[in-house]
């Protein structure tokens, strides 16, 4: 380990054994750099419990032993004592040394990403993650990686501040609108694992939320290109299904049983589409909600905002979609009374809806 050498050196205590989590509250631990953190945690607590025990009982102690017991002359007392003063001087001192040189170690070790990591663009917008692969595959809160490989997480935000956050494995970045910034790390074991965005960036902050889904190489190979091809295996009668799978990255800014939020509801859109009504804009205009609008406004939300509502919706989500995704989230929107008849979603499992090459070879 990065710490554990260098610190039982100065201190010439054993190394303590490997724990799940922190004995002060810390999660499980999942990742290669997870044992050393704790284990620096765990030290730096138990130093303050330790120097509070040892203060606070020496204060109560003289307290109770140099208590007033008559009234005596003051005879004064002692102004300076030398050793007892480079004593609490140099104890305290190298003990932060090594706690800063410790640190100083593992914080570069942190962030400096091994040359050999698998990389994964990050684009955090309000509210939710999308994360895109190398072989053009993308998955909107959840991150899968593999187990004992170095990943690197590419980061930008399209909107305002967010902060990547993966308690499990010990990591926290900055996400911050115009500037790149990376986070790597190395999964030890296989499982799910919570994600959250650690900064505060409007009202659904809370509702940032995602997974990490960790499996082994072979597994996560089989895995990504299948995230890849998935929506190109959908045929047309089913999009609207898929559509219904990609909800949940509207689902923060638009309910599905007519009440408000921070973008119209989709019921409401749904229901001006089938009755070819027309929406208000914020500029007073009128525009007809049909097929074209419900493409545009996804595409170019920022031109055609409904009266009522916040320009919130980044410029740039309809755009990363790609072509089949984007007919998928028109779909669902017109065919919304079967995909959520009482504003609650179906049930929709992505294998029902995909349909293999051999399978449609079979159907022609």
């Amino acid at each position: 380990m990065i710490a554990h050498a260098t610190l039982l050196a100065l201190l010439g205590t054993p190394s303590p054994a490997k724990i799940p989590g922190s004995y002060f509250g810390m999660p499980e631990q999942a990742s290669t750099i997870a044992g050393d953190v704790d284990w620096m945690y765990d030290f730096i607590t138990w130093l303050c419990i330790f120097f509070f025990v040892v203060i606070v009982g020496a204060m109560v102690y003289f307290v109770f032993k140099y208590r007033r017991r008559a009234h005596v002359a003051d005879t004064g007392g002692p102004t300076h004592n030398t050793p007892l003063e480079v004593t609490w001087t140099v104890i305290p001192l190298i003990l932060v040394i090594a706690i800063f040189y410790i640190g100083l170690k593992g914080y570069v070790h942190i962030t400096t990403p091994p040359a050999n990591s698998y990389e994964i663009e990050v684009i955090g917008q309000r509210w939710f993650w999308t994360f895109r692969y190398p072989n053009g595959a993308a998955e909107t809160n959840i991150l899968h990686v593999p187990v004992g490989r170095p990943v690197k997480l590419t980061m930008e935000s399209d909107d305002v501040i967010h902060a990547m956050f993966i308690p499990a494995f010990r990591v926290k970045q900055d996400v911050v609108p115009g500037r790149r910034t990376e986070l790597w790390f190395e999964a030890t074991r296989e499982g799910e694992f919570d994600l959250f965005c650690a900064e505060y960036c409007g009202t659904q902050h809370s509702q940032m939320i995602g997974k990490v889904i960790v499996y082994d190489e072979d597994e996560f190979e089989v895995v990504i290109e299948e995230l890849a091809r998935w929506i190109d295996k959908v045929p047309d009668e089913k999009l609207h299904l898929a559509g219904a799978l990609m909800y949940n990255q509207c689902s923060s800014c638009h309910t599905l049983d007519g009440s408000d939020l921070i973008g119209p509801s989709f019921k409401e859109t749904h229901e001006l589409f089938k009755a070819a009504g027309t929406r208000q804009l914020i500029d007073g205009t009128t525009v007809a909600v049909d097929d074209d609008y419900l493409q545009q406004s996804i595409l170019k939300p920022l031109d055609q905002i409904a009266k009522g509502y916040p320009s919130s919706m980044p410029p740039g989500i309809g755009t990363q979609l790609g072509d089949r995704k984007l007919q998928a989230l028109v779909q669902f929107i017109i065919r919304l009374d079967e995909v959520a008849p009482d504003g609650n979603l179906i049930e929709v499992n992505r294998q029902d809806i995909v349909v293999e090459e051999v399978e449609a070879e079979e159907a022609e």
